[in-house]
């Protein structure tokens, strides 16, 4: 039984070695801008896994970030997570097509 999951768990960690070296490290003072970075930039930061990153995704596509605070909106994180994060991060103007006709970002909305 115990040689089952030694097996069992040595064969999950070398399926998930891609998915681990694939994660390509944030260099020296690189930013990651939360309104702009795709799902796969997100999932760069650490601590950033898929769903972690598309939560991220879907709040920014319902209201840009104005703030990093902002992000604390996200479900699983924390103001612990942002200020580890923090000098990883940053927010910018939103993408073009998250502008309203009249060129002006859309404000966020409030809980």
């Amino acid at each position: 039984m115990r040689r089952a999951r030694l097996l069992a768990a040595a064969l999950a960690l070398l399926a998930a070695t891609p998915a681990l070296a694939a994660k390509k490290p944030l260099g020296a003072g690189e930013r990651i801008d939360l309104n702009r970075a795709s799902v796969s930039q997100l999932m760069r930061l650490p601590g950033v896994g898929r769903k972690k990153a598309e939560a991220i995704a879907a709040q920014r596509a319902r209201a840009p970030f104005q703030r990093l605070e902002d992000v604390l909106s996200v479900k699983g994180v924390s103001s612990g997570w942002l200020e580890k994060q923090r000098p990883h991060l940053a927010v910018g103007a939103p993408p073009a097509s998250e502008k309203l006709a009249s060129g002006k970002v859309p404000a966020p909305r409030r809980p």
